[in-house]
């Protein structure tokens, strides 16, 4: 596996080490093996680390050298669904109430996608993001640790682009709209998030996509809803859904107890919120790339519930 890099007019003058770490996002010692391994080479050729780089030279590492195969012993596990597989990358699709990651519930050895993800690929996965335990949909995992900090750091910077789907209660008004809203915990040592104005930053764009009320109770309405999250806040879009009044369907942390009703006539046993699309950079090859899945919700559709569908 090799990594390409063309030096841009903006990068002329750095030298190689500072175009590793900073630019490439190698870690320290990722930078210094991939040297002394002789694994860097500029314009097909040996360069010093202090040397300067100019614009339109090509840097060639050689990265077959972070692989890391080994034995890691599981459980039998349940496969992995898998939606888009390369040396550098693996997304996988994680059902509900999977957990994506190890945590005081589900202690190392559980069952987590993370456990499954290894046993797939017999070597360490690294986690790219995540989601919560309900929520379902699509999970990047970098078979390196360089991949995994390239595209955390696209995150950091918006250029990371998710796309989620969602059942929500009510119909929002306006049918499409931008929340901006700063999110904080409740409380110091508390899960649940909160709007607050002493938050972080939080913005959230909706569009519904299709509405329906019930027949024998028209206040009784439903919404699917289109959800591209600007931000990465915790819990972000079940909160901000929540704040405009209308929390997802099955969210029992953040939903009123009119959406409770509504949610187990549907029989929704949890929040009905799936991640349907991941855009991004390709950190080996530099070019866009977009993963994407059917939506997969538990609940049961309003037509099969004699909703009626209204317009938007």
């Amino acid at each position: 596996m090799q990594l390409l890099h063309t030096v841009s007019p903006d990068e002329d003058g750095l030298t190689l080490q500072q175009l590793l770490r900073n630019v490439l996002n190698l870690s320290a010692r990722q930078a210094r093996l991939a040297k002394q391994q002789g694994a860097v080479l500029v314009d097909g050729a040996p360069f010093f680390s202090n040397q300067a780089v100019r614009a339109g030279m090509v840097v060639r590492v050689d990265l077959s050298g972070y692989d890391a195969p080994g034995v890691w012993a599981h459980a039998p596990l349940p496969p992995v669904q898998v939606l888009y597989e390369d040396d550098a990358l693996l997304a996988v699709f994680k059902p509900a109430p999977l957990q994506c990651h190890p945590s005081p519930s589900a202690p190392g050895g559980s069952d987590t996608l993370e456990a499954r993800v290894q046993a797939y690929l017999n070597a360490p996965a690294h986690p790219v993001h995540r989601l919560d335990a309900e929520t379902t949909g699509i999970v990047l995992f970098a078979k390196m640790p360089f991949v995994q900090a390239h595209l955390q750091k696209q995150m950091q910077e918006s250029l990371f682009q998710k796309t989620y789907e969602a059942w929500v209660c009510g119909i929002p008004n306006p049918p499409s709209g931008v929340i901006d809203a700063p999110i904080a915990r409740s409380a110091p040592e508390s899960f649940t998030r909160m709007v607050s104005s002493l938050g972080q930053l939080a913005v959230s764009r909706y569009r519904v996509a299709e509405a329906y009320a019930s027949a024998a109770n028209p206040a009784q309405a439903v919404s699917h809803v289109i959800l591209t999250p600007q931000t990465g806040r915790t819990h972000q879009l079940r909160v901000h859904m929540a704040y405009i009044g209308h929390p997802l369907v099955g969210d029992r942390r953040y939903g009123t107890e009119e959406c409770g009703t509504l949610s187990e006539l549907l029989g929704a046993a949890h929040h009905q919120l799936c991640a349907v699309r991941l855009s991004f950079t390709h950190p080996l090859s530099g070019q866009p790339l977009t993963i994407a899945c059917p939506a997969v919700f538990s609940m049961r559709m309003p037509v099969s519930l004699s909703f009626t569908a209204l317009p938007i």
